[in-house]
């Protein structure tokens, strides 16, 4: 880490940054300076854990110094609100379509999100992490309580993104129009957090990446047949 991050920041070649302007070349440092520092956070949050892990640690591991890191960033809660926006952009993205009202079947987007989640979880330690926090928030104290303060808010935001999308639903007539929205977004969101976790907890001993998409329509059945009758 510390060679590549070395190289990234100090050995640019004349073609990429020599021939920029001085402020176009010092602006594109600086961002390579603060990638360079994510990512090396974002690997030693995974091998360490957070809170094990400190600003001195990621700033040798980097081959910079901890002025560096305070240039970019105000602390280690900072510094994961940045690791995590970029991590969860993906998502966001397909979030986003799912619960435009321009949607025309906001179901089928939705499966494909969950399908998504799962799979994204399944494929990257980073991700793991992540949800193992925001489970585990009480472990957040002192310097960290930020972070497990965001995750909390993260965590409301999605169910009350499902609740847009299940609404998109029943104006689109995928649901039918007593739809209790509510109850079906804590139902849609408590049942996607107990899969991951228990297969979490399980030690990953089912193939969550392959079989995410009947999961998924599992939990669509339910949701559609559980509620068709509600009043």
């Amino acid at each position: 880490m510390y060679v590549r991050c070395v190289n990234l920041v100090f050995t640019k070649s004349y073609n990429s940054l020599e021939s920029l302007p001085l402020a176009r070349r010092t602006k594109e440092e600086a961002l390579e300076t603060r990638n360079c520092l994510l990512d090396t956070a974002l690997k030693l949050f995974c091998d360490k854990g957070i809170v094990s892990t400190t600003l001195t640690d990621i700033a040798n591991e980097a081959g910079l110094t901890r002025g560096a890191v305070y240039w970019h960033f105000k602390n280690k809660a900072d510094i994961f609100e940045a690791i995590w926006a970029r991590l969860r952009q993906p998502l966001e993205t397909l979030a986003d379509s799912s619960e435009s009202p321009d949607e025309p079947y906001p179901l089928d987007r939705l499966r494909e999100l969950l399908v998504a989640i799962m799979r994204t979880v399944a494929g990257q330690s980073e991700h793991q992490q992540i949800f193992r926090m925001m489970v585990n928030r009480s472990e957040l104290e002192g310097d960290l309580k930020e972070i497990g303060e965001n995750l909390q808010a993260a965590h409301k935001r999605f169910r009350v993104r499902f609740e847009r999308i299940l609404s998109n639903a029943v104006r689109r007539e995928q649901l039918p129009r007593n739809y209790p929205l509510e109850l079906g977004a804590f139902v849609l969101h408590s049942t996607l957090d107990g899969v991951v976790l228990n297969w979490l907890e399980e030690g990953r001993q089912r193939d969550l990446c392959n079989e995410a998409p009947q999961i998924v329509d599992a939990m669509l059945v339910s949701l559609r047949q559980g509620y068709s009758q509600a009043d």
